[in-house]
Order: C-alpha cells, then structure tokens, then sequence
C-alpha cells in the first residue's frame, strides 16, 4: 500500500502545483502524504526496522530545529511555510523506506512524468494561443509578455519546466540499467513521447523568462555533459553557440533585457542587473548583521520577509536559510548539503553523473534565486527524486539492509 501511495503522490504533486490546484494541496496533498507518513511508521513498528542514515539524522535535526524555533517564537512563525520547508525533506526518508529497490524507483519517476505533462501539455497549448488568463505579467523593460501558464506565477512555471527536463534526463539515464518496464509502449514511441515532452516544456521555460531555471538547465546539461561525454559536449556546445547567436536579437530582450537595444528604462547600474539581486542580497547580509544575537542563531521566522530592521530582498535560498532558521539551521542544512554529496560520490559512476549535474544545478538555483526552501512545487519532488542515491540496487540488497537495521 505504502508503494500505491507514493506514486499517487508522484502523479498528483506535479497536478497539484496548477494554479487550481494549490488551495487543493493544502487538503489532498498534505493529507495523502500524512497518510503515507503514518503508513511507513505502522510498518516500521510493526516489523522493527526502518531504514536510517547520517543524512535522514540531518534531516531530522533540521526539523526538531525548525519546529523547535517556530514553537519559541510563534508571534513571528507561519505553520504553512514551516511545511513547505520539511515536507519536501521528510519525502526523503519516506521514499528510500517505501521503494524496494531501483527498478522500482524509476516507475516513481515515470509517474513523476506522467503527472508533469499535463500542466506542461496545458501551459503549452494556452501560450501557443494567446490565452489571457496565461499571461504573469509584461515586462516594463522591453514590453514583452512573460507566461505562467496554469501556473500561479511564472517562476513556478519557469522552475516546474526545469525540474520536468531534468527528469526526463534521469529516467532515460537509468533505462537499461535497471528493470527495463515501458509501461506498454514500444522504445521507438516511448522516445518520441519523451522528446514531445522535452520539447514542451523547453518552450515553457522559454515562455517564462525565468532565467535562474535557465541558469539551472545550463548547469544540468553542462555538467552532466562533460561527465558522460564530452566530444558531444562541445559539438553540442558548438552548435548551441552558433544558434544563440543568429537568434540573438530574438532571445536577449526575453532573457537578458539589461541589454536590449531597444530597452524602455534605459541604461541599467551594475548593481541592478540581474533584478537587482546584488543589491537585494547586500541588503539581506546587512540586515543579519542588525539582528540581536539570539536571532541570529535563531532566525527571524521562517516565511518572514518583514522586521523592525527592514525588509528582506530574497532571491538567494541560503540566505534564506540563514535568515529564516538563523545560523544554527543554516550549519545542519549545509551540512546535509554535503552528505547528500559524499553519498552521490558513492554510487556507481553512470548513474553518480546525473544525480551529480541534479544536485548541482539545484544548489546553483538555489544560490541565485527562491527556488528550492520554499518552493514546494518543486522541492518535495527533488527530494524525492534523490532519494535513489540511498535506495538499494536490488530487492535482496533491501532485506540485507532491512535485516541489519532491525538488529
């Protein structure tokens, strides 16, 4: 049953991310992930066992942190956010407990997939004809439309559009290395549907002018380029150059409006390109160093972006971190940061190389932008997707694993 749950939560968290589907999640969503929460704890009770390593004992402490601090200063805590910071981080736990084995894992992911394309499929389609109710905003620099698709903003969209490719790249990565289940289709069509898919939801990231997500796709298939093959890196590279420059005039004032010829405002100051964010990040460092000492160990509250010292500019998830959760939850989740990465250097080398080009372009992301603390669209499906660098290769691997954690 625990297996049946997990991929209903696979196939409805992308579905759920829907502008109509938000309000929705709060109910269904948190409430079929209590339940599977509850169901792997009645198994592990039952059968004494229950799958732990010095990463789930980060994410653990991290939790009692943020719970702990949120409790202590409730006058500046919001339940809500709090939830979206640890549910995608208790996903971990609860996935590497659920799948038995890595063949497994991969249907998750395709359910994964299966619950993206409908938004990337319907964003599509209202961009493709103008829709109104698609639209985010225009931009005042250039003039042009920035689209959210069925996305609540563009930058969900942008970075739901992100994380979709990448894990089409992980799916396909691990065909032919594990349990090799296509689910009925034929490998020629199921190729063709990946393909379509990939070409979708390139034309939405497009479409959102999201350029952190873009940052993040370039670090993804850099990476994971060189990684595996790095003659098709540079002739790809190669051709991908030549393309951004004959279509340049098209791509700049979407994605690099600081430098469009025919920009609105004006010259931009070299503190404001990038919307501002060095500004925006001097601002939020100088405003913890403002802060009493007990609240930078503690944090100002999680989701609080206003105090008596002034309002905090965001558009960097660490410094969000350190804000929200204060210097004590920034050291445990840069330190779960660097299990996550000795652990990917563990697993074997074909599969150590996308998970590595995953983990990167996330925390790059991250770096630039609110992308992966509190953006739970996209987070609780990272974090289940990761959870393979700690789920055994095999079922009989499991119960070896299952029967030493018992003793």
């Amino acid at each position: 049953m625990e297996l049946f749950l997990l991929k209903l939560v696979a196939l409805t968290r992308p579905v759920l991310s829907m502008r109509f589907g938000e309000e929705f999640f709060s109910l269904f969503g948190i409430g079929l992930f209590g339940i599977l929460v509850v169901a792997v704890l009645i198994r592990a009770a039952v059968q004494q066992s229950l799958r732990m390593s010095p990463i789930d004992a980060l994410i653990l402490a991290f939790a009692a942190w943020s719970i702990a601090r949120a409790v202590i200063y409730f006058d500046a805590s919001y339940i809500g956010a709090l939830a979206k910071l640890l549910i995608p981080l208790f996903s971990y736990i609860i996935v590497k407990n659920v799948v038995p084995d890595r063949g497994e894992y991969r249907r998750v992911i395709f359910w994964i997939i299966v619950g993206f394309s409908v938004p990337a499929l319907v964003s599509a389609g209202l961009i493709a004809t103008g829709s109104p109710g698609a639209i985010a905003q225009e931009m005042y620099q250039t003039g042009l439309l920035r689209w959210g698709g069925t996305y609540s903003n563009s930058h969900n969209f942008g970075h739901s559009m992100t994380l979709l490719l990448m894990t089409l790249v992980v799916y396909v990565s691990l065909r032919g290395v594990h349990e090799g289940e296509r689910h009925g289709v034929s490998p020629r069509a199921e190729n063709v549907l990946l393909a379509f898919l990939g070409a979708t939801a390139l034309y939405g990231l497009y479409m959102s002018q999201v350029r952190s997500a873009v940052l993040g796709l370039l670090v993804f298939a850099g990476l994971y380029g060189y990684l595996q093959n790095k003659k098709a890196l540079v002739l790809g590279g190669a051709a991908l150059a030549v393309v951004a420059v004959l279509a340049a005039p098209i791509w700049i004032p979407a994605l690099l409006h600081e430098f469009a010829p025919d920009r609105r405002t004006g010259p931009i100051e070299l503190m404001d390109i990038g919307s501002g964010r060095l500004v925006r990040w001097t601002n939020d460092i100088a405003l913890y160093a403002q802060l009493p000492i007990d609240q930078q160990l503690a944090g100002i509250g999680i989701g609080t972006t206003d105090t008596p010292e002034g309002t905090w500019g965001g558009h960097n998830d660490w410094l969000r971190i350190i804000s929200d959760t204060g210097m004590i939850g920034f050291v445990l989740f840069a330190w779960l940061q660097i299990l996550i990465l000795r652990a990917i250097l563990r697993i074997r080398e074909r599969e150590r190389y996308v998970f590595l080009a995953l983990f990167a372009a996330v925390n790059v992301m991250m770096a630039v932008s609110n992308s992966y603390v509190l953006r739970i669209q996209v987070s609780q499906l990272y974090y289940i997707m990761l959870a393979f660098i700690e789920i055994p290769s095999n079922r009989a691997q499991t119960e070896r694993v299952t029967v030493r954690a018992a003793n």
